[in-house]
């Protein structure tokens, strides 16, 4: 698959990567349909974000489609439209109980910066009963302006 590569300070490059797989029950599998760059990318993209590493996809904002499920993921299913936060909460730590769901011990602000993430065809995202959310109708593809 495509995807969106930070390789250093001031560069980043398209590069071919294997499609990601759910690594944990509680991941999904979302084919990339839209999504878009943000000021945090642009702080990545100037290295000024130590914990997004050369190497990294990046993104952490998008729309798409579910392309597989975890066992323990229990409202979605493939074929499903979703949104894609930014935040990632597992919902069982003491911050996601308080919903300070940014400040997850396991999740927060992880697509694109701490795991790859949405500027690719196809992203695992962790704990999607959380942090995914169902779309009521299927985003366009093609713009209507």
């Amino acid at each position: 698959m495509k995807a969106l590569v930070y390789s250093r300070s001031g560069k980043i490059a398209l590069e071919d990567r294997p499609k990601p797989e759910n690594t944990a029950s509680g991941d999904a599998v979302v084919r990339v349909t839209h999504t878009t760059i943000c000021g945090t990318d642009l702080h990545i993209l100037k290295g000024d974000v130590a914990t997004a590493t050369p190497g990294r996809i990046l993104g952490h904002e998008g729309v798409g489609v579910i392309d597989s499920v975890g066992a323990l993921v229990s409202l979605f299913k493939k074929g499903d439209h979703v949104l894609m936060s930014c935040v990632s909460a597992c919902g069982t730590c003491a911050f996601c109980r308080k919903q300070m769901y940014s400040h997850c011990i396991h999740g927060g602000w992880i697509l694109g910066n701490t795991i790859n993430g949405t500027q690719a065809e196809s992203v695992r995202t962790p704990f999607p009963d959380m942090s995914r959310y169902h779309t009521s109708q299927r985003v366009p593809t093609k713009r209507s302006w």
